[in-house]
């Protein structure tokens, strides 16, 4: 795509697999959900989504995101009745930007192309629901092709030396298929692109 994606959310959160008790917050949203917000955005199924294993994907902050602290009533366990109450951090006013390409996606449509379809053409998209990045109550503001700024932002870049581990895939029903990969920020011009930062779907 000529543009990037610019998607805004008023508050988010993505859980580190080793929190306890206390929970925090990466901070910037994870290739993982990133994806997820993608698919149901194009009205791809949860049960669906290998079909467009191989994509890839650039992922950068205009800047890292303030954060909030609330009590809230968490699920601590196998059933949704196992809830107690702790605190959380929340990501506030996120401004994401989003590149994608075809890379190994073997779709006849691949998922870059699904995309721009469901942006200037809504009628074609078979979806239900609110659109959100991470839970369902995270609820996308704003989703829109845009020109990226001449601003310094905040880039996702693999490194495997980098500070953060986040999922790059989850597997809802194996645990054990979930796949991680390191990745430090890096802070460069948004206009520039993402060159050297481009995130492959496993």
């Amino acid at each position: 795509m000529a543009n990037a994606l610019l998607v805004e959310v008023p508050f988010c959160a993505f859980r580190p697999f080793t929190s306890r008790e206390y929970q925090d917050t990466y901070p910037i949203p994870p290739p993982s959900a990133v994806y997820g917000m993608l698919l149901s955005l194009v009205g791809v199924d949860r049960d669906e989504k290998t079909i467009h294993r191989g994509a890839e994907m650039a992922i950068a902050v205009e800047q890292l995101p303030q954060k909030a602290k609330v009590f809230r009533k968490l699920r601590r366990g196998k059933t949704l009745g196992e809830l107690r109450p702790d605190y959380q951090d929340l990501l506030l006013d996120l401004r994401l930007w989003v590149w994608l390409r075809r890379g190994g996606d073997s779709a006849t449509e691949c998922l870059a192309e699904k995309v721009v379809r469901a942006i200037e053409c809504p009628a074609t998209i078979t979806r239900s629901g609110g659109l959100s990045l991470g839970e369902s109550s995270y609820l996308v503001d704003t989703v829109r092709l845009e020109e990226p700024p001449a601003i310094e932002g905040v880039f996702l870049q693999a490194d495997a030396a980098g500070f953060y581990s986040l999922p790059v895939w989850v597997d809802h029903a194996d645990a054990q298929q979930t796949r991680s990969q390191r990745f430090s920020l890096v802070p460069r011009m948004l206009s520039e692109g993402p060159n050297g930062c481009w995130i492959e779907i496993p």
